[in-house]
């Protein structure tokens, strides 16, 4: 047994913070669980549990607060919280449009040409160090598809959070499904969901690790293949298994970033806050 309780520890967070909170104010269960996170309530033996433990957790305390009206994932402060009967409780008057994970307000905007900048400068003087390794082995590895593409990724988290924007691998993604965002909002965040780049990376990460080799690669190089072809959509697996893996139809033209989407009749929405 832990030495501390998530489902007390999880209750005391609560009724301390929605002390601050205005009625009518709406939050998510992901919300609440990333502000449980950054608290004093939160315990590193919370972090060995499974994943949906502390989801549940905040679902629970949210229940036994009865200051909130528990909608589908979504809570709204009660306007009366001194009155917890149903019949009191302010109905919601239209459709919440919840954020996603990493939506914020316009301070924390999201500018795309500056991140593909970041990531195209950075792997750049990444690559150029690679390409010196003098053992052949450990060079090829580190200049293939895949050694690239785990370059990429952890250049793209570093990015999202020096800009305090990362809140998980999918608040990184360009695009969200329906499907994919209903779960994320609902708490539900499993192996259901996929970081799935729009075109297969090694179509354009292969363009790189050649040119690299080649002794031709160029900060400018990375970046005219980044801006047009790098875009992520977190998806559900179902979605997943719609789309071909590793190649673009034969039919694409070479410049739509979201053919392979549109030909499998995905749709998606966008997941950030744009500049």
């Amino acid at each position: 047994m832990g030495k501390y309780s998530l489902n007390e520890e999880t209750l005391k967070f609560l009724l301390q913070f929605e002390n601050s909170v205005a009625g009518g104010t709406v939050f998510t269960n992901a919300n609440l669980v990333e502000k449980f996170k950054q608290s004093t309530f939160h315990h590193k033996e919370f972090d060995t549990y499974i994943h949906t433990a502390i989801n549940k957790a905040i679902w629970y305390a949210i229940k036994r607060s009865g200051n909130w009206v528990m909608k589908s994932g979504v809570y709204q402060k009660r306007e009366d919280s001194s009155s917890k009967t149903e019949t009191t409780v302010p109905a919601f008057e239209t459709e919440i449009s919840v954020p996603v994970l990493n939506k914020g307000t316009s301070s924390s905007a999201f500018n795309r040409e500056e991140y593909i900048r970041h990531l195209s400068k950075n792997l750049f003087e990444v690559l150029i160090l690679k390409r010196e390794i003098p053992d052949n082995f450990l060079r090829k590895y580190h200049l293939s598809s895949k050694g690239i593409g785990d370059d990429l990724y952890f250049l793209t988290e570093s990015y999202f959070r020096q800009k305090g924007l990362f809140r998980g691998k999918h608040s990184m993604s360009d695009y969200i499904t329906p499907n994919a965002m209903k779960a994320i909002e609902t708490g539900i965040v499993t192996k259901n969901l996929i970081y799935e780049h729009m075109i297969p990376k090694n179509l354009y990460i292969k363009q790189i690790s050649e040119i690299t080799l080649a002794g031709q690669l160029t900060e400018e190089f990375i970046y005219d293949l980044l801006i047009n072809y790098y875009f992520v959509c977190t998806v559900t697996k179902e979605e997943d298994d719609k789309l071909p893996s590793i190649k673009m139809a034969d039919d694409w033209n070479g410049t739509n970033p979201f053919y392979r989407y549109e030909k499998a009749g995905i749709h998606f929405i966008s997941n950030r806050i744009e500049k």
